[in-house]
């Protein structure tokens, strides 16, 4: 049986780190841009600061990545579905306004994703002659968690790793 009280403060923990969750990656998205614009204009000065800046929004969106994956972990166990369950399974797990819920996060976690992807390659474009230092400072956004959630990942790394 199945506590429906627990499940929806459950749920409602997992919908709340998916939306710190976008709310980082808005960050690092800003980030970026900001990073592409000193570029642009030439300010070498201040490309470290701003690839710092991107470093610590990067390590802001992995440690609420693991909020999220413990969250999660929570729901499939009481659900008494696999640890390692996606969150697209998951909504099919679960019944109400909360499966269209979690579509919904997902899908806008994967836009974000997918917007922030686009714009990474745009800034190691922009930095030109700075090209591989951009490269080298942007590897961990294309390895990382956030690279997983418009695609599959290995299983064993599921939680971990942030795949949605």
């Amino acid at each position: 049986m199945v506590d429906d009280d627990l499940l929806s403060d459950l749920l409602s923990d997992v919908v709340e780190s998916l939306d710190d969750i976008l709310t980082s990656l808005e960050s690092l998205r800003y980030r970026l841009v900001v990073l592409g614009a000193l570029a642009a204009a030439e300010q070498g000065s201040s490309i470290l600061r701003a690839v710092h800046d991107v470093e610590l929004a990067y390590e802001e969106l992995r440690l609420q990545e693991m909020v999220r994956s413990s969250s999660t972990l929570l729901v499939a166990d009481h659900l008494g579905v696999d640890p390692a369950v996606r969150l697209d399974e998951l909504t099919t797990h679960v019944s109400g306004g909360w499966a269209e819920l979690l579509r919904d996060r997902r899908h806008s976690l994967r836009v974000m994703v997918a917007e922030i992807q686009v714009l990474a390659d745009s800034v190691s474009a922009a930095m030109g002659r700075r090209a591989a230092l951009a490269d080298e400072a942007l590897t961990f956004l294309r390895s990382g968690p956030a690279s997983t959630y418009g695609r599959p990942a290995a299983r064993g790394a599921v939680l971990v790793d942030g795949v949605l």
